[in-house]
């Protein structure tokens, strides 16, 4: 659904984007955010890169299911890569989106 080159970009967004907001969002809603920096996809890839977020090894996020939404809560590893401080591979090195 999302193309794998890109793929690296959109994990750092999102990740960019639910520690901007204060830790923590629904995949509807970051589907919508991720839009407004041009990058349409669905919704089903939107949570799809939520859930690797939460599998990598480093855990980076924290995944639940709330009704049709699935919530991500950013985790202490995840706040490093958004801010910075920390570099993975498979995540986009660099912030995303307005400063």
């Amino acid at each position: 659904m999302i193309p794998a080159a890109i793929l690296p970009l959109i994990r750092r967004a999102i990740l960019d984007l639910i520690n901007d907001v204060g830790g923590e969002e629904n995949d509807d809603v970051l589907t919508i955010m991720l839009t407004g920096l041009g990058h349409r996809f669905p919704r089903p890839a939107v949570t799809e890169q939520m859930r690797w977020l939460a599998s990598h090894e480093m855990r980076l996020l924290e995944v639940t299911e709330c009704g049709p939404y699935t919530v991500g809560a950013i985790l202490p590893n995840g706040i490093e890569v958004a801010e910075g401080r920390l570099k993975l591979d498979g995540i986009w090195r660099h912030k995303t989106g307005k400063r």
